[in-house]
C-alpha cells in the first residue's frame, strides 16, 4: 500500500481486528470451512490475507475481492468499536518478561521505531472510528490489485482448479539418482 501512496496508520491494527475476527472469520471460517484465516498489514507498506487448510479457494479469492466494499460500508457503534479498540490496544501492550521486553527493544531499535512513532500509532488506534476503518477501502484495494497469491496444499486439488493460476509448480522437487 505504500506504492500506492497510502502510509501506514495505527488504525490499520484496528482494521485486521475487524476483518480477522468478523469478516474473514465468518465468511472463510465459518461458511467456507477453511481451519483458519488472517490478515496483516506492516509498517513496511506490505499486507497479506490468509486462509489456511481452505478446501475452497476460488470462494475465499472471491471473498477478498469483497473487503474494501465491506469496508465501504462498514458500520460500527462507539461499544463496538471500544471492543476491538481494547482488544487491539491489549494485543500490543501486554505484560512481558525482562527477556521478551529485551527482544521487543532490541527489534524495535533495529528497526528505527521510537517510542514516538509507537505513542502516534496508539493515538491513532485509540481514536479510530467507523469512518476511519471505511477510509482504509483503499490500502486493501491496493494489497489486492497485484491479484497475486500462493497456494500450498493437495496437489489434486491445485490441479482441479489450475485455471485460477499462472503458474504451477511442486515445492519439493525430485531428483534423479
Amino acid at each position: 500500500f505504500l506504492r500506492a501512496g497510502l502510509p501506514y496508520r495505527g488504525n490499520l491494527r484496528v482494521l485486521k481486528s475487524i476483518l480477522g475476527d468478523e469478516f474473514l472469520w465468518n465468511n472463510i471460517r465459518v461458511k467456507g470451512g477453511a481451519y483458519g484465516c488472517m490478515c496483516g498489514f506492516n509498517r513496511s507498506g506490505s499486507g497479506y490475507f490468509v486462509s489456511y487448510r481452505d478446501p475452497h479457494l476460488a470462494e475465499t479469492l472471491a471473498v477478498y475481492d469483497q473487503i474494501p466494499a465491506y469496508l465501504e460500508s462498514f458500520e460500527a457503534d462507539d461499544k463496538k468499536m471500544l471492543g476491538y479498540i481494547i482488544g487491539v490496544i491489549g494485543d500490543m501492550d501486554h505484560p512481558q518478561s525482562p527477556f521478551t521486553w529485551g527482544e521487543t527493544s532490541l527489534s524495535a531499535w533495529m528497526c528505527g521505531l521510537t517510542e514516538e512513532m509507537r505513542q502516534k500509532e496508539r493515538d491513532s488506534i485509540l481514536a479510530c472510528t467507523d469512518q476511519d476503518i471505511r477510509g482504509l477501502a483503499d490500502h486493501a484495494r491496493a494489497v489486492l490489485a497485484p491479484n497475486q497469491f500462493c497456494v500450498v496444499g493437495n496437489a489434486g486439488r491445485i490441479e482441479e482448479q489450475k485455471g485460477l493460476f499462472a503458474e504451477i509448480m511442486p515445492l519439493i522437487g525430485t531428483t534423479a539418482g
